[in-house]
């Protein structure tokens, strides 16, 4: 690997360290990793140009390294890499005031279409109608999904609606901010994951910061507070409440794991976690809905069934 190191981006090291398909060395004190590319290669320039404009704004980000050919990727034994130089700030686990920290910094780039996610209903109407046809299929081999993918799928199928229904109203020209945000954000991703281009999507603010309250309340590290401070300092406008708690109920969480069950073949065991805290994240919604509406004064529809219950 130094030799390809060498040839590849003329840098002369010591030595390197692998872990798993991952290789990474010191040099003149920054630190670099020689990673897997594992997305479509059409989204290479793109994510390149992101990259570009993050590092002249002065945004924190890891950087995209040019091979001697001027390009982004790498073949290895017909194997796509990329090289990327880590930036300085180091963090095992990120935070809300990361999240705000490069939304407020990426509300005013350019970016290319193809990484562009916004289109909400469609992606999720066509994951739901996917799952369906799925468990048809499946269902008799994973009985725990079976019983439980329909109410999911209710939940996903609501979030939906609410964002359809809504798409209607006369606020629905306010702006919705759109900003660098990840494919999928974990609460215990740290800084290598967070800042590297790779994990980058373009889509609204409410992205990140839903699926960021969906995985800490699953790791059982949720705190309300730090929502409440992230909202207070955010400013968001009605609309972007509306796509925030249509994001909330859309269940990305039992989702992820169900198509690591089935494409994995992991145990079903998996998902317990997710159906056993079925009422506490009913109650977190409604939570998230009255702080919205008492406590920012945002008048947002209400879901009936879910404010009803007690």
């Amino acid at each position: 690997m130094k030799n390809t190191i060498n040839y590849y981006y003329n840098l002369f090291i010591d030595d390197f360290i692998k872990s798993e398909n991952d290789y990474y060395f010191f040099l003149d004190g920054d630190e670099f990793h020689f990673i897997i590319y594992n997305r479509p290669l059409e989204d290479i320039q793109s994510l390149y140009k992101i990259n570009i404009q993050m590092k002249n704004i002065g945004c924190l980000v890891h950087e995209i390294i040019l091979n001697k050919d001027n390009q982004a990727i790498t073949m290895i034994n017909g194997i796509p890499y990329i090289l990327i130089k880590l930036c300085k700030y180091k963090n095992d686990k990120v935070f809300l005031n990361d999240i705000s920290y490069i939304q407020n910094m990426t509300m005013n780039l350019q970016y290319d279409k193809d990484l562009l996610r916004d289109d909400w209903v469609k992606l999720w109407s066509e994951k739901i109608d996917y799952y369906e046809y799925q468990i048809n299929q499946f269902g008799k081999k994973y009985p725990i999904l079976c019983d439980s993918l329909s109410y999911f799928i209710g939940l996903g199928e609501n979030a939906i609606t609410y964002l359809v229904n809504n798409s209607n109203k006369e606020d629905n020209n306010l702006p919705t901010h759109i900003v660098v945000s990840h494919k999928r954000i974990r609460q215990g991703m740290g800084s290598f994951d967070f800042y590297n281009p790779i994990n980058f999507v373009i889509d609204t603010r409410v992205r990140d910061v839903s699926e960021y309250i969906k995985d800490s309340f699953y790791k059982r590290n949720f705190n309300m507070y730090e929502l409440k401070s992230y909202l207070n300092s955010n400013r968001f406008n009605k609309n972007e409440y509306i796509h925030l708690f249509a994001r909330m109920l859309f269940p990305t969480y039992y989702f992820d794991i169900y198509d690591d069950i089935i494409n994995n073949n992991n145990s079903e065991d998996n998902i317990l976690p997710i159906l056993d805290r079925i009422d506490e994240y009913e109650k977190l919604l409604t939570n998230i809905y009255k702080f919205i509406v008492y406590e920012k004064k945002v008048q947002i529809e209400p879901i009936e069934w879910l404010l009803s219950k007690k």
